[in-house]
């Protein structure tokens, strides 16, 4: 056993247990937050949930992997918005085609899908998919920090810091343009940066096997430090209220929306650096290893769980003989449509999974 964690933990090629479990646990939290569209748990979800993947990104970029700037593009390309197209259409499709077959009020079928090149979360586009602007504006994350990252990392840490500064005057203090309209969220990308920097240079400078080490040394300093960080997260969402970064909102107090969002990715990574040496980990239950399975594919429930999300919700009002928002807005109800869109979401990535075997042994 202890040779296999070996393995997993030296080099940059191998996955991390942690790093996937966390993503597993920030995507549920990203389906419950498209949910529950009110109250506290969804100021609290938001708080942090789309840092925390932007962070997530930073700890697993290698600038060594990649000889020069047009391989990173292509795979990257490959990855990120090749899936992010195909996705795309193919939502468009379900969702023209089931608007034109109930007679749905639609002002442009066409526009949607136009609006996948300019790929913004803001301002009503991407109606068949809002959650894809995610993908488009990572990448533009990741080709900024590319040539940021060559710098020393004190330059490094500064530039991102003015990148997020930049886009929250962009965002917030410019009245001569509209920002929130500029194409891949690039605005949003501003304010990502600094978390994908953060996350980059803290395996940077400890490693994988050192972060581990700190934690398994000190797991009652670890514990009390994710409560803590919580009740930040907590007390900063009950502030500053619920914000959305796709919708380019980091809500009244910038400092606190930064605050939150790092307390609450260093508490979920503290969580889940826990959860990799429980027991049922090492002895490869199941349940984490379901866990684990969920946060590899997480890209394919990012692009899966919203549509089908707004069906069961939908379906859940009509049940009950109630509005979609107060749907939304029950917590039983909302519980009832994110079990239901868990299990369809789990259904269609296996669905998903076999088929993408299925046309690789095929070629």
């Amino acid at each position: 056993m202890e040779k296999s964690k070996t393995l997993k933990i030296v080099g940059g090629g191998g996955r991390n247990d942690y790093i996937d479990i966390a993503k597993a646990l920030g995507m549920l939290l990203v389906v419950w937050g498209h949910i529950k569209l009110t109250g506290i748990s969804n100021a609290f979800v938001y708080a942090f949930h789309m840092p925390l993947f932007f962070f997530l990104s930073g700890m697993v970029f290698s600038h060594s992997r990649y000889p020069s700037f047009s391989c990173f593009v292509k795979r990257k390309f490959k990855t990120l918005l090749l899936p992010y197209v195909l996705f795309s259409v193919f939502w468009w499709i379900v969702w023209a085609s089931f608007s034109y077959i109930t007679h749905a009020e639609v002002e442009s079928y066409w526009n949607p899908l136009l609006q996948t090149l300019i790929a913004q979360g803001s301002e009503g586009f991407l109606v068949h998919n809002v959650p894809l602007w995610f993908v488009p504006c990572l990448f533009v994350v990741e080709c900024m920090y590319f040539f940021i990252s060559k710098l020393p990392d004190i330059w490094n840490v500064l530039i991102c810091v003015f990148c997020a500064i930049l886009g929250y005057f962009m965002i917030y203090r410019c009245s001569f343009f509209d920002f929130k309209l500029l194409p891949w969220s690039i605005e949003v990308a501003l304010l990502a940066i600094v978390f994908y920097c953060v996350g980059n240079l803290i395996v940077e400078k400890y490693g994988h096997k050192k972060i581990r080490d700190i934690v398994d040394g000190n797991k009652i300093i670890s514990w009390c430090g994710l409560i803590v960080g919580f009740i930040i997260v907590y007390l900063v969402a009950c502030k500053n209220g619920s914000i959305t970064m796709g919708h380019s909102s980091i809500g009244p107090y910038p400092l606190l929306f930064y605050i939150g969002a790092f307390c609450g990715v260093f508490s979920m990574l503290l969580l889940c650096l826990l959860m990799e040496d429980w027991k049922w980990n090492k002895e490869n239950h199941w349940t984490l290893k379901s866990i684990k399975w969920f946060g590899m594919n997480s890209f394919n429930a990012m692009a899966i769980h919203n549509p089908i999300k707004g069906f069961i919700v939908v379906s859940v009002a009509i049940l009950f003989s109630c509005s979609k928002e107060m749907v939304q807005s029950s917590t039983g109800l909302s519980i009832i449509c994110f079990l239901m869109t868990l299990i369809i979401t789990v259904l269609l990535m296996i669905g998903l999974e076999w088929l993408k075997k299925k046309f690789a042994k095929q070629r």
